[in-house]
């Protein structure tokens, strides 16, 4: 890192755009101690009506300033602007919804004798550390933030290092509308969140990203008995039966597999396919990925933007290729010829299908990050759900099948925190989701994020008696 701080890439040249420097242990200290002071000052009494009035004007900013956001994301994320732009809608939609979320009542009365009133309601944790992830930089830091202020929490808001543009974004323009010390960000790498997460003014730390990290983050929170909500890796899988809508199966494969350039928690990066179907079934979604287009985010004819790093680009290639090495045949769209693309310097790769993977391969077994899908096939019912399960993670699964007894059954059976059934990726600010297994746990959206934001208590109020 240079005397400026760190640098920040465009991925899709590997140019440096800008420098910000780390958060270093005083900087954390003061982050949180302004957050702290701004929950016991202003927050914690500001009516849920007002918290949700101010929300709503943080969804304003952010659809004022839609096309400067999608172009951070663009340049610092490496999204090509459709996607961007999309991101920036859902992220304005999510502060909406936590807005009117801020008002809904939560809490029990209790039945008791005279003289007594027992009720169970819902407090803030304090300061909120929100550790947000390099794939969705602004949409999981709204996420987030939207949720823990509508209850009553400040926020220290802690962007990857890779992306930390339209987070510093946000908060710069929230000073506009939030008090002061509501919403603060810090940063630098896994350093930085380590001293979130050991500060004891901090009350709960939501995190979203590897499941290596998320057990760093849930062992050191067990040191202050802090609550936790962890979204970690995924390994998801697509079962396609042969009675499915195969053209509509295909296609959901592809846009599970590659959207985001793969780099999403539930992407779709597992195809479990009907034997009989197999070969047909895997030929269209090779058709099908190669009418996408790999190129620079600003062009509006681009579907798939760069890779976050080179980095990323290396790991994939060596997966890929250790696959191959052990027998595995790798299908690329027609007319490829290797995983990388080479475009002006930038972390591009073509998206690739590794055809009946090692069960113990890294292409089968680990989240890559990358528009890479391992397919396996199945004879039965009961084959097709245990390759499903051939996962410690347990984010998303999709099953794909014209039989209504089936889809009831897989429904059921499949051990994922979401599950769809002929469709993929289906996302809303009113669903709360989470994973199950090394996917973490603690809710994100919808009516359920109360629980990782707020403490249940229980309250006994003794009334006088004979007056």
């Amino acid at each position: 890192m240079s005397a400026a701080g760190r640098p920040v890439l465009d991925p899709a040249t590997g140019r440096t755009v800008t420098h910000v420097p780390d958060t270093g242990a005083s900087g954390v200290a003061e982050a949180v101690a302004r957050a702290e002071a701004a929950f016991h000052e202003v927050w914690a009494d500001t009516s849920p009506a007002r918290r949700g009035g101010l929300l709503r004007e943080l969804a304003q900013l952010l659809r004022e300033d839609r096309d400067e956001l999608a172009a951070l994301e663009r340049l610092n994320a490496g999204k090509p602007t459709r996607r961007a732009l999309g991101e920036v809608d859902f992220a304005a939609e999510v502060a909406d919804w936590f807005a009117a979320a801020a008002r809904y009542p939560v809490g029990e009365t209790h039945p008791a004798g005279p003289g007594m009133r027992t009720y169970t309601d819902r407090v803030p944790v304090g300061v909120c550390a929100a550790v947000v992830p390099n794939n969705y930089p602004l949409l999981l830091a709204v996420w987030k933030v939207a949720a823990a202020l509508a209850y009553g929490n400040t926020v220290v808001v802690k962007p990857a290092p890779e992306t930390p543009l339209s987070v510093r974004h946000l908060v710069a323009r929230a000073g506009d509308v939030l008090p002061e010390g509501v919403l603060t960000a810090v940063h630098g790498g896994a350093g930085t969140g380590r001293l979130l997460c050991d500060h004891p003014a901090v009350g709960m730390v939501s995190f979203t990203g590897s499941t290596a990290a998320g057990r760093d983050v849930a062992r050191r929170c067990a040191d202050g008995l802090k609550p936790v909500s962890l979204e970690l890796g995924g390994k998801s899988p697509v079962v396609v039966f042969r009675d499915a809508d195969l053209d509509a199966a295909a296609r959901a494969v592809v846009t599970g597999f590659t959207g985001n350039t793969g780099q999403v928690c539930v992407a779709g990066s597992r195809l479990v396919v009907d034997r009989a179907v197999h070969q047909e079934f895997v030929g269209r979604v090779a058709e099908l990925a190669a009418d996408l287009r790999v190129g620079p985010p600003d062009d509006p004819a681009t579907d798939l933007g760069p890779l976050i790093s080179r980095a990323a680009v290396d790991r994939t290639v060596d997966v890929v290729e250790e696959a191959v090495a052990r027998g595995a045949e790798l299908i690329l769209p027609p007319g490829r010829s290797a995983v990388p693309h080479g475009l002006d310097g930038g972390f591009f790769v073509h998206p690739a299908i590794v055809d009946r993977a090692p069960l113990d391969s890294r292409a089968w077994r680990e989240e890559i990050f990358a528009p890479v899908l391992s397919v396996a096939s199945f004879d039965t019912d009961e084959e097709a759900l245990a390759l499903a399960h051939d996962t410690a993670y347990g984010l998303s699964a999709s099953v794909w099948t014209s039989d209504a007894d089936r889809a009831e059954r897989f429904a059921r059976a499949l051990r994922a925190g979401m599950v769809w059934v002929n469709t993929w990726g289906d996302t809303e600010e009113t669903v709360s989701v989470s994973g199950l297994g090394q996917s973490g746990y603690g809710r994100e959206l919808g009516i359920h994020a109360v629980e990782c934001y707020t403490r249940p208590r229980a309250v006994w109020i003794a009334h006088r008696q004979g007056r």
